[in-house]
């Protein structure tokens, strides 16, 4: 195994995730109140640029409010969250 494998492997291997969820979620927000997308950002984007890329992208597909979009491996739906909300708005 390589050593690049090995680090994706433990990277996706990660345990006790909502553990770690929990309190990020709760220092925004009581559980009670619904966050908004703008409040989940820093906790949902983890890649380069962040909610930047993330409107680049969309614009740059010229996604339209009829066309569906499926995020495969969004992890907690950050950017699917922002393309649908930009989108109906």
């Amino acid at each position: 195994m390589t050593q690049a494998t090995t680090k994706v492997l433990e990277h996706y291997s990660a345990t006790g995730l909502t553990d770690r969820i929990k309190p990020a979620l709760a220092a925004i927000a009581p559980e009670s109140q619904t966050l908004t997308v703008a409040q989940l950002a820093p906790l949902d984007r983890f890649h380069t640029r962040g909610i930047l890329a993330t409107a680049e992208l969309a614009g740059a597909a010229q996604l339209e409010p009829s066309r569906p979009v499926l995020d495969l491996g969004c992890g907690i739906g950050g950017p699917a969250c922002h393309i649908l909300f930009a989108k109906a708005s």
